[in-house]
């Protein structure tokens, strides 16, 4: 998982869920554009994530969920101008939402996910702290044995 998409679940999973409009922020924006909610819109479309809103591709971009809810998702972040209306890719988008007052959760998958994650850390960190105890009884036990035995 990148690093940008596990800590925006490791945020979430911290308080339980946090407003729409603070996951969007989430992000550190590098490109300036839908692309930088990307993590947050994968997230959310694989089931680590939910979201108080339901988010229903446009007709024909059915199998384009991923960039049609990024792109949504970077419309919330942009100013909307007199008309309420927010010009994002030559389209006009409005909408009848607050994101502070809309919610993201963590669901399920994406506390099994940090979860094993953990555990991964913790089996490595101890197998290694065993790997070195190992080693360095070994040194100490063949020392000895050479002083005690004057091995050839």
């Amino acid at each position: 998982m990148q690093r940008s998409a596990l800590r925006i679940l490791i945020e979430v999973e911290k308080f339980g869920e946090v407003s729409l409009g603070a996951a969007i922020r989430l992000r550190q924006p590098r490109h300036g554009s839908h692309l930088d909610q990307y993590p947050l819109a994968l997230l959310l479309e694989e089931g680590y994530l939910g979201m108080t809103i339901n988010h229903s591709p446009p007709p024909g971009a059915e199998t384009m969920r991923e960039f049609s809810l990024a792109t949504t998702l970077h419309t919330l972040s942009l100013p909307k101008n007199e008309r309420g209306e927010v010009q994002y890719l030559g389209i006009p988008f409005s909408g009848g939402f607050d994101p502070e007052k809309e919610r993201v959760f963590i669901k399920a998958k994406g506390v099994l996910y940090l979860d094993e994650r953990r555990q991964k850390w913790r089996d490595r960190f101890w197998f290694f702290v065993l790997g070195l105890v190992a080693g360095v009884l070994t040194s100490i036990a063949s020392a000895w044995m050479r002083g005690q035995f004057r091995l050839p």
